[in-house]
């Protein structure tokens, strides 16, 4: 029987296979500590879930200040691509890294299949 780590791991290997826009993806405690992750070797994956955290705490305020509901999923979009944080229940978030070219509706597919099977492992 594989460990919850594994059974993670392979969740988001199967994202990042599942779609060759998708870059790297990792999954991040609310507090900002790797779960598990499947980034590029030249991504820092600390800076990854610090930034995360980050991003989260704002896009978690400006949802229930704002909106008056909890974030679902939030994302910033560069020059070189796109950010996406989706939340994976009430404790983690998952982080997907995509190339500019991305179609996002066809990765938000991808992230809405892989958060349920996160939600099952974590």
């Amino acid at each position: 029987m594989a460990s919850r780590t594994e059974r993670i791991q392979e969740v988001l290997r199967g994202l990042r296979s599942a779609s060759p826009d998708i870059i790297g993806a990792s999954v991040v405690s609310i507090d900002g500590f790797v779960i598990a992750s499947v980034l590029p070797s030249e991504i820092d994956e600390e800076l990854v879930s610090g930034m995360a955290a980050a991003m989260l705490g704002v896009g978690e305020r400006i949802s229930s200040e704002l909106m008056g509901a909890m974030m679902e999923q939030t994302y910033v979009r560069s020059d070189k691509g796109y950010v996406v944080l989706n939340a994976v229940g009430q404790d983690s978030v998952l982080v997907v890294l995509t190339t500019k070219d991305a179609k996002l509706g066809l990765v938000f597919i991808e992230l809405r299949r892989a958060c349920a099977e996160l939600a099952k492992a974590l």
